[in-house]
């Protein structure tokens, strides 16, 4: 029986198991039972198979990036970014955030599809958004009404259009907003569709959990800038008149949910 100076205690034990998982020095050698299976053996195959649970995971976030280079070299890269990124924790939910990095490390890959890393970001923002609280799609109409007609407390130079919580924007160099949803709505033209697009072609989008599900276009610059404006709490009347003007896609995308003070929770 080992003494309780040479036996590890709990987080001792945990510390030197995740170590082992990533391939990390251990000293779980002796502290394992052998005997079918020697220790080596045993911890290979933990090690297999949380690699290939973290894939798993990895695999069901970025979808299209699996679809674009094929499973051989996302295992691949999967592997190098679970040993890179050691899990920090039981909760596999939020795993996977700077796959982005891991394919921007890989030379010869992003020299032959460039477009790979804002693809990753892009699934990355709604896998992000996809946990964030659901907008119900409520609109503050009545406010919107009273801010017209003058007729309410609501001073444009105190108040802003508050953008629903669960909204994310996004911009790239490349038309990978065009290709997640060519990839990911398959139809009898898909073929044609991806090889016309120019994928050299720069696109911003905006994202929502919106009714459970995650709403998502291709919108203009100017639409995305009024949207990162109204997040930072810039009061009606400091927009321009164009981006006035943009309102009525604001409404229609269902992307206010409120008029509120500036720097209150209201």
């Amino acid at each position: 029986m080992p003494s309780s100076a040479t036996t590890p205690n709990l987080h001792q034990l945990q510390h030197q198991f995740a170590a082992a998982l990533h391939y990390q020095p251990h000293d779980l050698s002796t502290t394992i039972v052998n005997n079918h299976f020697s220790a080596q053996q045993r911890l290979q195959l933990y090690c297999n198979n949380f690699i290939i649970g973290l894939t798993d995971v990895l695999a069901t976030v970025y979808t299209t990036v699996n679809a674009m280079i094929g499973d051989d070299c996302f295992n691949h890269l999967a592997r190098q970014h679970i040993l890179n990124h050691p899990l920090p924790q039981g909760d596999v939910t939020t795993y996977g955030a700077h796959f982005s990095n891991t394919i921007a490390a890989q030379p010869t890959l992003v020299s032959s599809q460039p477009y790979l890393v804002d693809l990753a970001r892009l699934e990355w923002q709604r896998d992000c958004v996809s946990r964030l609280v659901c907008h119900d799609g409520s609109l503050p109409l009545q406010k919107s009404r009273q801010l017209e007609h003058n007729t309410s407390h609501i001073n444009p130079q105190q108040y802003y259009f508050h953008i629903a919580t669960s909204t994310d924007t996004f911009s790239s160099q490349y038309a990978v907003v065009s290709l997640w949803e060519i990839v990911n709505h398959p139809h009898s033209d898909q073929h044609q569709l991806l090889a016309t697009l120019d994928i050299n072609q720069p696109q911003t989008g905006l994202m929502q959990h919106y009714q459970w599900q995650i709403w998502q276009q291709q919108v203009t610059p100017e639409l995305v800038t009024l949207v990162t404006d109204c997040q930072q709490q810039r009061p009606i009347a400091a927009l321009t008149t164009t981006q006035l003007a943009l309102l009525p896609q604001l409404l229609h995308h269902h992307l206010i949910d409120d008029i509120c003070k500036v720097n209150s929770d209201d």
